[in-house]
């Protein structure tokens, strides 16, 4: 069998999910008024003559509320997702039933907040599968975004991911 195959190392120059062709401007820093204008702009675009109406989910016999729910774009704080005691079918139940996310406040992660860190990767994991199209706002550029030490490896791999959500093209 070792005659039949050869080994090789792949050597990629560019990562196409950080290509200019690639960018959409769904990626917000620093938390600011402007920052806050550009958001609220393009959300009352996207959601122009929808309704606004609480979308009420039970998982496991407990209710999660959508408060900010617009015919399937949602609009959430991050401590609102990731700083509660919910999990991965909490975040399948919401990509279910949402079409595009609005993910405002993402923190500076450290190891006081690594669990609410794990919480972001599992969530960006799943809307990553589900091909859920972001809209982020963050204190820091992305390729900023400081992790906790446990989570150092794995958080390189959601911080590709959102580079790629940030900048699906939403219809």
């Amino acid at each position: 069998m070792k005659k039949r195959y050869f080994k090789t190392k792949l050597i990629i120059q560019e990562d196409y999910r950080k290509s200019a062709k690639n960018k959409n401007e769904r990626y917000f820093f620093p938390l600011n008024e402007i920052i806050n204008f550009k958001l609220n702009k393009f959300f009352r675009k996207i959601t122009k003559n929808l309704s606004k109406k609480e979308m009420t989910l039970i998982i496991k016999g407990r209710k999660f509320i959508i408060k900010n729910y617009f015919n399937g774009i949602a609009r959430f704080d991050f401590k609102e997702l990731c700083s509660k005691n919910i999990g991965a079918e909490d975040y399948i139940k919401i990509a279910e039933v949402c079409s595009f996310i609005v993910i405002e406040n993402i923190p500076i992660f450290k190891s006081d907040n690594s669990n609410q860190q794990q919480r972001f990767i599992t969530l960006i994991d799943i809307l990553y599968e589900k091909n859920i199209p972001l809209m982020i706002t963050s204190q820091l550029q992305l390729d900023l975004l400081s992790s906790s030490e446990d989570l150092k490896k794995i958080f390189k791999r959601t911080i590709s991911r959102l580079y790629e959500l940030t900048s699906i093209k939403y219809t």
